[in-house]
């Protein structure tokens, strides 16, 4: 029985025709578990299945990243999906979280533009050739303790990027296109295009960072040219088999960025396109304090009002972040402000957070308190480690989290789905 006062966060929700078993998910974080070369890790498993064991209904992975071209320009680790190589692996990962009953939503990017480095020095790309640099005030007050750290210092002031020519992002959304047909193959109940935190189709969303004169800068329609027709692309690409999402920053918050009025405008072309779901977050790389808030008080309506405004232009479910108390979580829901509510940082201090909730033990939940020792061994290279949660980096050795049976179909739904549609297609 849930306990009563959070019916509504454990009633189930779709996504398209994909069944949530509840209004709980686990946000996206890229945790550097992949192997060097973007291939799942068992830490990759075992980290999913964890939280997928915890309760959450809906588990939506770290930014995959989708070509060849962006690959190399990756700062730490991530999975890849640009070959079919990748695919097996990915596979594992959807089995290990479906076997505790939860779905699983690829985040798909198609690069990191000007905040990429490559190793070798080659200058990443970007819609024009305008380096980032993070003002130390938009850091969150924790992270500057680690200013003298090189790590950090690297990543304040970017390398100079080249302007991406117009052949180049017709290519890349055909590759991103054919990336997503392999997520489908991999069983990914869901795929979810990747838009936010100033990565390259933020930056092009962007006017401080898009300063193009063809088609794909200027007015909003231009800028947001290139996220329409790889939205486009991936719609017919999976061809009705999952639903696909789009992540993106409501606002910038910086002179110059993206307003949270123009993002509506986005969502809702979009939303007229198909697109399944809007999962909304905030800041950049550049406004990283409003990325990654500190202030506990502060936070706990985090993003509230503005996917309340959303909601009063788009008909579709909206996936809202960092709401870590179930009580404003619930409220939340049933009041209409959001749709799902989705756990970050809380899902790394306390995997059973959905369980616990629904099991009448609230008061034993671990809380984040939001120190980013996490975030901040990750920025300097490190694998991220909880102050709260000893668990975390070590579940690939928890043996419960690796199914040791098949569980369900033995080809994943999505791909059948896929290619009966394919099959119908090709008999027209």
């Amino acid at each position: 029985m849930n306990k009563p006062g959070f019916e509504t966060l454990f009633e189930p929700v779709k996504i398209g025709d994909v069944e949530i078993s509840n209004r709980i998910a686990m946000a996206p974080m890229n945790l550097l578990y992949s192997t060097p070369d973007g291939y799942v890790s068992e830490q990759n498993i075992a980290w999913y299945a964890r939280r997928a064991k915890g309760g959450f209904g809906l588990i939506i992975t770290e930014a995959i990243v989708m070509t060849a071209l962006a690959a190399p320009f990756i700062v730490y680790r991530n999975l890849y999906l640009h070959n079919d190589t990748f695919t097996a692996g990915l596979n594992r990962m959807v089995e290990a979280v479906h076997n505790f009953g939860a779905k699983i939503f690829a985040q798909l990017s198609i690069g990191l533009g000007r905040q990429g480095r490559a190793l070798d020095g080659t200058p990443p790309y970007a819609p024009s050739p305008i380096p980032y640099e993070v003002n130390a005030d938009m850091l969150p007050n924790t992270f500057k303790l680690m200013l003298g750290n090189p790590d950090l210092q690297r990543y304040m002031k970017g390398q100079a990027p080249r302007e991406m020519t117009v052949e180049e992002i017709l290519s890349e959304e055909e590759r991103y296109a054919e990336a997503c047909v392999r997520a489908v193959t991999a069983g990914f109940d869901g795929v979810e295009i990747h838009a936010p935190h100033g990565y390259l189709l933020h930056q092009f969303l962007s006017p401080r960072s898009n300063k193009r004169t063809d088609e794909y800068g200027g007015s909003l329609v231009n800028r947001m040219r290139f996220l329409v027709e790889l939205t486009e692309r991936t719609l017919e690409a999976v061809r009705g088999a999952v639903p696909v999402g789009v992540r993106m920053s409501a606002a910038e918050h910086l002179s110059q960025g993206l307003t949270l009025d123009e993002v509506k405008v986005v969502a809702k072309k979009l939303e007229d396109m198909g697109v399944a779901y809007f999962n909304i977050s905030d800041g950049s790389y550049e406004a990283l304090k409003y990325f990654f808030p500190e202030d506990i008080e502060h936070v706990k309506n985090h993003l509230l009002k503005e996917a309340a405004e959303l909601k009063e232009v788009l008909d579709i479910p909206i996936i809202t972040p960092s709401i870590h108390d179930p009580v404003i979580a619930e409220k939340a829901i049933s009041e209409g402000a959001t749709d799902i509510i989705s756990l970050g940082r809380q899902s790394i201090a306390d995997p059973d957070w959905p369980n616990k909730v629904k099991n009448g033990e609230v008061n034993s939940i671990r809380r984040c308190n939001r120190c980013l020792q996490c975030l901040m061994r990750i920025m300097a290279g490190l694998y991220p480690r909880c102050a709260i949660n000893p668990e975390v980096g070590f579940e690939q050795y928890n043996a419960e989290l690796f199914p040791n049976k098949r569980k369900g179909e033995v080809m994943p739904t999505p791909f059948v789905k896929w290619a009966l549609a394919q099959m119908m297609q090709s008999s027209k």
